[in-house]
């Protein structure tokens, strides 16, 4: 799983799974994870009441993770999160106008043809 998922989620933020259980109603609060990668064989972790052990190093586990719902986290758990407030500025062109996204015209669309027409 990987792109843009709103929010400043460019680019994904690795945090240990004991920092972020431990920031996750402070630092982490506006967090989301979409992924999970074993750095160790004690990889392991509790989210909304079910244990998911990662014991293989190098295994990733993809999954929408919400961190105030994780119970518990072990260091070599290295979550791939981003923040989501929508306080920071976004990524990517959403409108012609970099300072507000409301009221502006949109792009039209383009259609790519055939032989290298564009229309």
């Amino acid at each position: 799983m990987a792109g843009n998922y709103g929010g400043s989620s460019i680019p994904t933020t690795p945090i240990a799974g004991g920092t972020l259980n431990t920031g996750k109603a402070t630092t982490y609060a506006t967090y989301m994870c979409t992924s999970v990668l074993s750095i160790g064989t004690s990889a392991t972790f509790t989210y909304k009441g079910v244990a998911i052990p990662m014991a293989v190093i190098g295994t990733r586990l993809d999954l929408i993770i919400e961190p105030r719902l994780l119970d518990s986290a072990h260091a070599e758990a290295i979550f791939l999160c981003y923040d989501c407030s929508c306080d920071s500025t976004m990524s990517g062109t959403t409108a012609p106008s970099s300072v507000t996204y409301s009221g502006a015209q949109m792009y039209a669309p383009t259609i790519i043809g055939g032989e290298g027409l564009n229309s």
